[in-house]
């Protein structure tokens, strides 16, 4: 006697109703292979982790809907993770060169602002670099996606204060590298 073709697996209709639990575990199980495949292609650091992170949310919240087997989730994931790691790359360096006019400056009257973000952002990205995949992954779901602690905690693993600890632990490290005028954090967080 065999399955049905199109037979529904209980994981993914979890998933599509949403139950935390089902999406915590989706998180643990397919967080390490996402990110793995987006750092082979952009090396390790905030960008595969930010791409991983992206790859993994839009599966979560636009895509599920469309898999039914587990292998295509699979499928799915690598490919997304591989084409979106790729633009990332190809994309890397275009907006570097913005003069600063091209830039979009709320106050006008302080042209020097301009100037300090375009030296600011690239050490932030350095320091970034430094934190932990981890670390990383929180601070994309906290301030990218905008995500309660609690949320994150139940996606990734961990309780909202153990979140919260490490918001505040990364932050501070970032604000200490950033103040240091050194291009990473020093593994931090």
């Amino acid at each position: 006697m065999t399955a049905a073709p199109h037979e529904d697996d209980p994981a993914l209709d979890a998933l599509r109703a949403g139950d935390p639990r089902a999406q915590e575990r989706f998180w643990q199980l397919h967080w390490d292979r996402t990110y793995a495949i987006c750092a082979r292609v952009l090396g390790y650091g905030a960008d595969a982790a930010d791409v991983a992170t992206d790859v993994l949310h839009d599966f979560l919240y636009k895509y599920v809907h469309n898999v039914t087997e587990e292998r295509a989730v699979r499928t799915y994931l690598r490919l997304a993770a591989t084409r979106r790691a790729l633009r990332r790359r190809q994309g890397a360096g275009k907006h570097d060169e913005l003069e600063a006019d091209q830039m979009p400056d709320d106050d006008a009257r302080a042209p020097d602002r301009v100037a300090g973000v375009k030296l600011l952002l690239p050490r932030l990205e350095g320091c970034l670099e430094g934190l932990t995949p981890k670390a990383q992954q929180v601070l994309k779901l906290r301030f990218g996606s905008e995500m309660t602690n609690e949320r994150i905690g139940e996606l990734v693993g961990g309780s909202k204060q153990y979140i919260g600890r490490l918001i505040k632990e990364s932050a501070d490290k970032l604000r200490d590298c950033l103040e240091a005028g050194r291009g990473d954090a020093g593994g931090y967080a």
